[in-house]
């Protein structure tokens, strides 16, 4: 499992807890189901106390799927007005609407003879409008101070995209005053939109006690481990607030119930793309050994429900229990190791590899390492390339060549005493530079030995 699929499962283990612990209360404020005898879904009339930005344009004057009514609400006249109402919240999915469309007003006219119509758009998230479809223009009566019901018939074909809205325009013709009723369970004014892809039940999730992903249970865990937690994700386009419940069945082997019971509500944004239930099932070791279905049955506030199945195995997996702490599987057995060898063979293999590349180091620095003579004058290791000591001068005399005389000729030493010719008259004195000394060493004799030689000579 990936770092991603650890967070998530985290997150819905999280979630799975509280929705147990808070499933009563959350139940006790489930939208009731209505029956789903009309053809499309309601989108009935709202007003809010306050603006919300829709589609890029502020409003209080929504559509949506609930009947959470604030109280009969009047429209202003008509007559010199294009009243909007637009789906909110967005669309969390796309959505397909085919075929016959209604939309249901309650209103009150004076003026009458005249006529009313309605478009419906597709609101991109930028603003930007596209007609969809456009009602048939109905004749009015005048009735000035009792509301009476007007329905206006269209036909659809159309797929809104994600994050797009509907939005609803209505118009009048030749009539002095004309009022729209709405927002109340007397006066439910809606935009009837037919629709087949809602709500959707999937996945269905199961985990055991550590709140771990898992599909088989063993039947040998101890009272602690033998838990299968369920979540079901039920989707639907106009949000999580359109979702009411979720059921879940679970039949062993024989199409045998062994639990039955409502999903715990964990979603509490609504305008979620989904909604997620809970349910946590203790199962008995006595069970058989087999498999278990899991079916969820959900419903929307409309009445329009959707199903989905997954399995799960039960099975007596010998030896002792698991503790009760731990994943059941952990790790599972298609991580082991091939046998308990595997440790020393790995660093076998490293230490060979090691020794291969230190040894291949070795034998390159000794090959390349250059071969040095010393000097017979200053004992100085250097290249055996160079004629001279860069250290002292000293000319260097190979091993595998004869040392040679540096010169043939004789080496003039002075004489003590001999007379020094100076320059002839009329020429300037120059000194004579003395020849400089050979490179090689020279010994000289001592002072000491040239004043006995003078000795024995007088």
């Amino acid at each position: 499992m990936g770092p991603r699929s650890h967070r998530s499962s985290n997150c819905k283990a999280l979630l799975l807890v509280l929705g147990l612990f808070l499933g009563g209360l959350l139940v006790i404020h489930t939208q009731p189901v209505g029956a789903s005898n009309s053809p499309g879904i309601p989108l009935y009339l709202h007003h809010l106390p306050g603006n919300v930005t829709v589609s890029g344009v502020q409003t209080s004057n929504i559509l949506n799927t609930t009947t959470l009514w604030d109280g009969t609400v009047q429209s202003p006249n008509l007559r010199y007005n294009v009243f909007n109402f637009t789906l909110y919240p967005t669309l969390t999915s796309s959505l397909t609407s085919i075929g016959p469309g209604s939309i249901v007003l309650w209103v009150t006219v004076s003026g009458a003879p005249g006529s009313l119509n309605a478009t419906i758009y597709d609101a991109s998230a930028a603003g930007q409008l596209a007609v969809v479809t456009t009602s048939a223009v109905i004749s009015l009566n005048s009735s000035p101070t009792v509301p009476y019901k007007e329905t206006l018939g269209f036909n659809i074909n159309h797929t809104f995209s994600q994050s797009s809205t509907i939005k609803l325009s209505l118009t009048v013709f030749k009539v002095s005053q004309l009022y729209v009723w709405y927002d109340s369970a007397s006066y439910s004014s809606a935009l009837v939109i037919p629709v087949s892809n809602i709500p959707t039940v999937n996945p269905i999730d199961t985990f055991n006690a550590n709140f771990t992903l898992a599909t088989s249970f063993s039947l040998n865990w101890t009272s602690s481990q033998r838990i299968v937690n369920v979540i079901v994700h039920v989707s639907d386009p106009f949000g999580a607030y359109h979702v009411a419940n979720a059921n879940i069945t679970i039949t062993g082997p024989g199409s045998t119930t062994v639990f039955s019971g409502m999903g715990s509500s964990l979603t509490t944004n609504p305008a979620a793309p989904s909604k997620l239930f809970a349910v946590s099932w203790p199962y008995s070791a006595n069970l058989p050994n087999g498999t278990y279905a899991i079916s969820s049955t959900a419903n929307d506030t409309s009445g329009d429900t959707d199903a989905n199945t997954v399995n799960i195995l039960l099975t007596s997996v010998p030896g002792s229990p698991q503790p009760s702490n731990p994943p059941p599987i952990n790790p599972p057995p298609s991580l082991q190791p091939p046998s308990g060898s595997f440790p020393t063979l790995y660093w076998l293999i490293a230490s060979g590899l090691i020794a291969a590349l230190i040894g291949a180091l070795l034998a390159f620095l000794f090959l390349t390492k250059k071969h040095k003579i010393s000097c017979t004058k200053c004992h100085a290791k250097v290249d055996p390339k160079l004629e001279k000591c860069p250290y002292c001068g000293n000319i260097l005399s190979h091993t595998k060549e004869p040392e040679k005389q540096i010169s043939s000729q004789p080496i003039q030493q002075p004489t003590p005493n001999a007379p020094i010719i100076g320059p002839s008259p009329g020429q300037t004195s120059v000194a004579t530079p003395a020849p400089p000394l050979p490179i090689q060493d020279q010994t000289q004799k001592p002072v000491a030995t040239e004043n006995a030689n003078k000795s024995s000579a007088t």
